[in-house]
């Protein structure tokens, strides 16, 4: 029987959950009372409300913090909370006379951080017994970031061991669960984050991407997402699972907010040599984009054969788009079967070294991994540098291809995932088109594309 904390759900065009609230309720000041329902507003909304003193960072921190106490016995989507800090940093920015105008575009807002960044002098093991007791000595540099700009962190969210998983489940540290039906998983890596976004803990939260660890827990928990270019956020403090393909990002209840986080993370870094200068475009102007872009889809892409309903929806949601868009454009990419082990070979390189040359406790604590990234490591350990070498040529090569496929259009549409959340009970496999599929098989075949 389901179990769901929040009031709707349905399944979104793009095989993903998504979460509907039909009770919005305008927040008002009330003498003695609670102020109404803050945890539901978006960062947009609690900007306005904090310039025309509707409220105050102290009181909206507080209603995240009094949320989270209320659901995260249930749902586990927080590895550490900050309370006494929490309000502590609100009270301070409120005392400091610092406005929603003072170059502190998130003043005041609630935030949460994926355990695989540091977060200074809070629990950093990294969603692993193999660090159980391990705490950060110092701030990430994109929590960094974050902080400048006046967001509160609660706290440091669960994510997959070391960031190599979908699913958010661990044996002993614990399970994150989907907000929406409580007995399936909240996918992964980020599930964590997601989760406390989509239960309404906090309205935002920073994640991270290698192979779909932002798009498929933000798919399965209703909420947005972004897998931001390679370089635009650093990596710098905290752990990686493969460096060249490792991307901070963030998650949000609305769309606009993802573009807030977005210009407050990205930027060069001189100590992190993956970093881009480039300046972030100004996401605003998509707002007024023409109606003559050229959506693409690309049958060539979807590996796996949707699930029926999701095949419906995706395609009833690409009939919608061309009723906006002048054109919907069909293309085609060659070799995109190799893709994915294209992906694998160097995933799993990368994550070897990490986990050999530079955390050193692969084999030396094997015993204290997960079952799941244990395995993954011992494939891992037969990669061989040619295999390597010859998957950053291919992938080189699918890059051009990509490349030659956006001078055709200027969007690509694809799902997210071939079908919905796996179980808690059976996390690793799922019932697909009547047949037992891999979970990881059912997400990453579209994810790794993308």
């Amino acid at each position: 029987m389901r179990r769901n904390l929040l009031e709707k759900k349905i399944w979104s065009s793009i095989g993903c959950w998504v979460a509907l609230d039909l009770s919005k309720r305008q927040v008002t000041r009330r003498s003695n009372q609670q102020l109404a329902e803050l945890w539901e507003l978006s960062v947009h909304q609690l900007l306005d409300c904090y310039r025309s003193r509707q409220t105050s960072p102290s009181e909206v921190v507080g209603s995240c913090l009094d949320r989270i106490e209320a659901l995260d016995s249930k749902v586990g989507a927080f590895r550490h909370v900050c309370f006494e800090e929490a309000r502590a940093c609100a009270e301070h920015l409120e005392n400091n006379s610092h406005s929603v105008d003072s170059n502190k575009p998130l003043y005041g807002i609630p935030i949460a951080i994926k355990e695989l960044f540091d977060v200074k002098n809070l629990p950093g093991c990294y969603g692993s017994e193999v660090l159980k007791n391990r705490i950060s000595k110092a701030d990430a540099e994109v929590v960094r970031r974050l902080r400048d700009a006046g967001a509160v962190i609660v706290g440091v969210t669960r994510a997959h061991e070391f960031g190599w998983g979908i699913t958010t489940q661990h044996r002993t540290l614990g399970i994150t669960r989907n907000p929406w039906d409580l007995e399936r998983v909240p996918g992964g890596s980020s599930g964590g984050s997601a989760a406390a976004v989509a239960a309404g803990m906090v309205p935002i939260a920073l994640g991270s991407d290698t192979g779909g660890s932002i798009r498929i827990p933000a798919a399965f928990c209703g909420v947005s997402g972004i897998k931001p270019t390679y370089g635009r956020i650093p990596k710098r403090g905290g752990v990686s699972l493969a460096p060249t393909m490792d991307h901070p990002g963030p998650i949000a209840k609305e769309l606009d907010d993802l573009q807030v986080m977005l210009t407050v993370m990205s930027g060069y870094d001189r100590e992190d040599s993956s970093t881009i200068s480039e300046p972030l475009r100004d996401l605003g102007r998509m707002n007024n984009a023409p109606n003559s872009i050229v959506i693409g889809r690309c049958p060539d892409l979807h590996l796996r054969p949707l699930a029926p309903d999701h095949e419906e929806l995706f395609e009833s949601t690409l009939a919608s788009i061309s009723s906006q868009v002048a054109q919907i454009e069909e293309v085609s990419i060659l070799e995109a079967e190799q893709i994915r082990p294209t992906f694998a070979s160097i995933q799993m390189a990368e994550a070897y070294y990490i986990h050999t040359e530079v955390l050193k406790t692969f084999p030396l604590e094997e015993n204290h991994y997960g079952k799941d990234v244990l395995s993954r490591l011992r494939r891992a350990s037969e990669v061989s540098l040619s295999e390597y070498l010859g998957a950053i040529d291919k992938r080189k090569e699918f890059r051009r291809k990509f490349d030659l496929m956006f001078n055709k259009i200027d969007v690509l549409v694809t799902p997210v995932t071939a079908g919905g959340p796996s179980l808690i009970d059976d996390p690793d496999i799922v019932e697909h088109h009547g047949a037992p599929l891999e979970f990881r098989d059912l997400c990453m075949d579209y994810t790794v594309p993308q």
